[in-house]
């Protein structure tokens, strides 16, 4: 793995190497020096890279995991898998990586808003508009299932806000318990209104 990522250009391993370190300590624990170490990249070619620095490596970074987040979701929907069971793989891919990762590392977005929400003001845009798409393409999901467009939302901003929350929970607690637990109940909820077509009291 060493190997393979020395062989991508400084800019990839820059990013990938800001990834890890903010998903394990967040933005502002985390110094350009100890990147361009971790990615074994010349002090130059940072600023050659990213003139805007650090914020601008961050931007990025948020900007991959939303994306990776939403081809996640393209796959998936392409197989024609329910949300309910969305959820459940979500979480099963995050309980995985949190292990491989041996608890070092967390959810990006919410660990870098808690420093950088609203002082950095491109990077807060970045973090808004990434949990936006997210939650545009939860409820374009949901709706297809049947929910009205309103409560779709709402249900929508529940299951990112929670699974968010359960990965800092699991972190915490080094077990992935939290997760699965917190992503089956968010899939009971959403299979029990798929299935009865009853209305949930969501105001």
């Amino acid at each position: 793995m060493a190997r393979q990522k020395e062989s991508l250009p400084s800019r990839e391993r820059i990013l990938l190497a800001a990834r890890t370190a903010f998903q394990r300590r967040g933005y502002f624990a985390v110094g350009t020096a100890e990147i361009l170490v971790m990615a074994r990249a010349p002090k130059g070619s940072m600023y050659h890279h990213f003139p805007g620095g650090k914020e601008e490596i961050a931007i990025e970074v948020v900007q991959a995991i939303c994306k990776d987040v939403l081809a996640l979701l393209e796959r998936l929907e392409e197989k024609h898998v329910c949300v309910a069971d969305m959820v459940r793989e979500i979480a099963r891919r995050t309980v995985h990586w949190l292990k491989a990762s041996k608890w070092l590392e967390s959810t990006m977005l919410s660990s870098t808003a808690m420093g950088a929400v609203p002082d950095l003001t491109q990077l807060h845009a970045a973090i808004e508009i990434a949990f936006d798409q997210w939650r545009k393409r939860f409820t374009r999901l949901l709706v297809a299932e049947g929910w009205s467009r309103p409560k779709a939302r709402r249900v929508a901003e529940t299951v990112i806000a929670a699974s968010e929350g359960a990965m800092i929970l699991a972190r915490i607690e080094q077990n992935g318990r939290v997760v699965r637990s917190v992503a089956e109940m968010l899939a009971i909820l959403i299979e029990r209104k798929s299935w009865t077509g009853t209305q949930l009291a969501i105001r």
